[in-house]
């Protein structure tokens, strides 16, 4: 097994509880990892047997974009549910911290989680 990721990528959007977090864009810093089985990779250097990154990475983006959420934590678990899609995901790992929450320090959230 190896691990896949994604740090630290930038997306605006429109979540949280107050009314002008769902007006107005807000910077979300977006990370994945993936737990996934390279073997077939390893040994084929051929791109359909492992997890593309710019496939993940749009469909992170897309989640985390169009969508609207209160809360963080159903975010996080949109997140994780639409990466866990692909059945060769045998575990993800997402972090997202609310960059322009405060005026300083960025709260935030991380969700490991396993294939049933």
């Amino acid at each position: 097994m190896a691990v896949i990721r994604i740090r630290d990528m930038i997306i605006d959007a429109k979540h949280g509880v107050h009314e002008h977090e769902k007006q107005n864009a807000q910077r979300f810093s977006v990370s994945v990892e993936v737990t996934v089985d390279t073997a077939d990779a390893g040994r084929s250097d051929d791109l359909s047997d492992t997890l593309d990154w710019s496939g993940l990475k749009q469909k992170v983006t897309a989640t985390v974009r169009d969508n609207s959420f209160n809360l963080i934590e159903r975010l996080v678990q949109e997140v994780a549910d639409q990466v866990l899609l692909d059945q060769r995901v045998e575990e993800v790992v997402v972090t997202i911290e609310k960059l322009d929450a405060f005026d300083t320090g960025a709260p935030g959230i991380r969700l490991d989680l396993k294939r049933a």
